[in-house]
């Protein structure tokens, strides 16, 4: 059947979706490959006991004290305190809440992980059958697996996720009926918007910027009015964000004020300099892109295995395809046009925009835009092609989607040997005892790294952990009580940080040594990851090592409590 042409377009009703040739192909079956596309990633979850996100045992140790404190906080109360402020970061929280109240907290955990894998995904898929109708397309499929498998699902941002979630189906809600919203359509789409505050801020923003570019220059009913009333109704949408933004200016006033970090000039003064950029906002790749997978060699020739190199050749080798056989153009090249140019902004925007909004208002801002640059390129994947072009895309999509499935159970072994040797010495730590760790060693070849916060697995049986790095952020709930006498979790942090860098030992050792000096009558419990004999010997002042398990050791103050 012939695509229709721009004629016949202004020819249908107003708010009338262009025509898609109609497969009646059930939403189920795109779900169900997708979910196949997922399995290798699921199963890695689901069987290796100490697969771990980055920050989800944080998260997962924070949502017990939540859950604590709505007992009576008679585990936790008397060392954190709860602010229920309007934050963004709740709809992540909430979620593990309901999981932890539900399952036992491993359970909960994997859950979470689970739900924050899927979810992107399936919603990405929705948000392609929304603007592209029913013509199934293998490639996207993949494109939006690997939405899915993303660095930030891997890192644990969970609120993020969620509102990745809610970035694509509330353009899919909007897309449908764009020109002619009608009033239960645009209450529901601010109900969407004010759900994605809660979520995270930084995907509601570009939720908003995304809305906004699209109705500019998406293609509609043909007149200056219809694009007014488009325009107008969906400024109506987003009115409660008004108040919300208010709200949210209060509260970030805890964080300093928001001076953006931006990219240095010389990133882009070289070849080097470019690669080590576009490397930073690499929104798909789990480990370092010159390593071989489940080894530690490097080297320039295993490029080839990175998935973000194949997923950028099929991107640009289906959008040639796609360009080529739309032919004239028509409404239906329009919109393909619309959503590249989204897509097209947002990646600009993490290369060329600002990293972080300020050392109190979190990090990683670059990988989390790329991520949605690369969920909006997925509507606008047609159909198979026949053209060698949209075939080689196709292929290299699934080449890409297969090595991040590997990267993806590579990176789980390499927690159960790292991350599951920590929290496996949670029944030698107890119960009911104020806990800092040392992570002498840090060293990986993934972008993300599992050991930095496994600890909080020791605080889910009712423990202190001091280096519990939520309670030091206005955009989480969990705080620390004021007056404790504790370790900064910062400090703790960024001596882990710092790692095995000769050039740093003296660094650390004197802020190790600070440390304890200040605070070792406020550890009752000093749990060590891997041997560091320069700040060993300052340990050894204050604190005895009683047991070792490999590379995890215990130790106890030398003087009885």
């Amino acid at each position: 059947m012939s695509t229709p042409s721009s004629t016949q377009a202004s020819d249908r009703p107003a708010g009338t979706p262009p025509f898609r040739p109609a497969s009646h192909r059930s939403p189920l079956r795109d779900a169900a490959r997708v979910a196949l596309m997922l399995a290798p990633a699921l199963a890695a979850i689901w069987t290796i006991p100490w697969f771990v996100t980055q920050d989800g045992l944080a998260h997962l140790y924070n949502a017990t004290i939540l859950v604590d404190s709505l007992r009576g906080g008679p585990v936790f109360g008397d060392s954190y305190e709860v602010r229920w402020d309007p934050l963004p970061n709740w709809g992540g929280h909430l979620t593990l809440m309901a999981l932890v109240a539900a399952f036992p907290p491993r359970a909960a955990d994997k859950l979470m992980t689970t739900i924050t894998l899927t979810g992107v995904a399936l919603a990405v898929v929705w948000l392609r059958r929304r603007v592209a109708g029913d013509r199934p397309s293998l490639a996207a499929d993949a494109a939006a697996a690997l939405s899915g498998m993303s660095f930030s699902w891997l890192m644990g941002f969970a609120s993020f996720q969620l509102g990745a979630c809610l970035f694509a189906i509330t353009l899919g809600v909007w897309w449908r009926d764009r020109d002619a919203l009608r009033a239960g359509r645009m209450a529901a789409l601010a109900a969407l918007l004010a759900a994605g505050y809660f979520c995270h801020l930084v995907s509601l923003g570009l939720t908003v910027l995304s809305l906004g570019f699209l109705a500019l220059f998406a293609p509609g009913a043909s007149g200056p009015r219809s694009w007014r009333d488009r325009v107008l109704r969906l400024g109506v949408c987003l009115a409660p964000l008004a108040v919300l933004g208010v709200v949210y200016i209060g509260l970030s006033r805890q964080g300093g004020a928001m001076i953006p970090r931006m990219p240095r000039v010389e990133e882009f003064l070289s070849f080097g300099g470019w690669f080590r950029r576009l490397g930073w906002v690499d929104p798909v790749s789990l480990g370092i892109k010159t390593a071989l997978p489940f080894t530690d060699r490097t080297g320039a020739a295993f490029l080839a295995f990175s998935p973000i190199l194949w997923a950028v050749g099929g991107a640009a080798l289906l959008v040639a395809g796609g360009l080529l056989a739309s032919g004239g153009r028509t409404r239906e090249s329009g919109e393909r046009r619309a959503w590249l140019g989204l897509s097209a902004v947002l990646w600009l925007a993490a290369i060329f925009g600002p990293e972080s909004l300020g050392p109190g208002h979190g990090d990683y801002l670059s990988q989390r835009i790329s991520l949605l640059g690369l969920v909006a390129a997925v509507p606008a994947i047609g159909p198979p092609s026949r053209s060698w072009l949209g075939r080689a895309g196709a292929a290299a999509m699934l080449v890409a989607l297969a090595l991040q499935s590997a990267s993806v159970w590579d990176y789980g072994l390499f927690s159960e040997r790292t991350a599951g040797r920590i929290a496996g010495a949670a029944p030698r730590v107890g119960s009911g005892r104020r806990v800092a760790t040392l992570l002498a060693d840090l060293t990986t070849r993934f972008r993300v790294n599992p050991m930095l916060h496994a600890d909080c697995w020791l605080g889910v049986s009712g423990n202190i952990v001091w280096t519990n790095y939520e309670a030091r952020h206005y955009y989480f709930p969990v705080h620390f009580r004021e007056g404790l006498d504790r370790p900064d979790s910062w400090d703790l942090q960024e001596i882990a940080l710092l790692g095995t860098d000769p050039r740093t030992a003296e660094r650390r050792r004197l802020w190790w040594e600070r440390v304890l000096d200040e605070h070792h009558d406020a550890i009752d419990v000093l749990l060590v990851w891997k041997e560091a004999p320069d700040l060993d010997a300052v340990t050894a002042r204050w604190f005895a090592p009683v047991e070792r398990e490999g590379d995890v050791r215990i130790f106890r103050p030398r003087d009885p409590r």
